[in-house]
């Protein structure tokens, strides 16, 4: 008698071995990605409002003190500008290709990027 598969509704099967894996390696990409992604974008803010205090696009008030809501929305734009390009430049890369370059630039090994995650994780979800 041959297992009639079709009789189990969506909510009742279960993905082959085959595409656990494929979905767990594709887990661990995504991981390393938004991780490198994070790593990039800590690194370069800094820059995003020492040039926006040399071409003048951040106005002073008092000496040191900024509008709160012009420094967020310099920041706003420039993180969905930096998302963009990233993703562009990167979305293609191999897991290898994105641990190598995390390794040259932020000297982070795949344990390093992973473990980075999960603490990134943990705190984003209150765990």
């Amino acid at each position: 008698m041959a297992i009639k598969q079709s009789a189990l509704s969506s909510k009742f099967q279960v993905l082959t071995l085959k595409q656990r894996e494929e979905k767990a390696s594709f887990r661990r990409w995504q991981a390393v990605f938004y991780t490198v992604r994070f790593l990039q974008w800590e690194q370069i803010k800094g820059h995003i409002f020492r040039e926006a205090l040399e071409f003048g696009t951040l106005s002073q008030y008092a000496p040191g003190e900024y509008d709160p809501d012009e420094v967020k929305q310099l920041y706003a734009e420039a993180w969905e500008e930096f998302k963009a390009e990233f993703d562009a430049g990167f979305v293609h890369a191999t897991l290898e290709e994105l641990v190598e370059y995390a390794h040259k630039h932020f000297g982070t090994s795949l344990e390093d990027l992973l473990e980075l995650n999960a603490q990134r994780s943990a705190a984003r979800f209150s765990r």
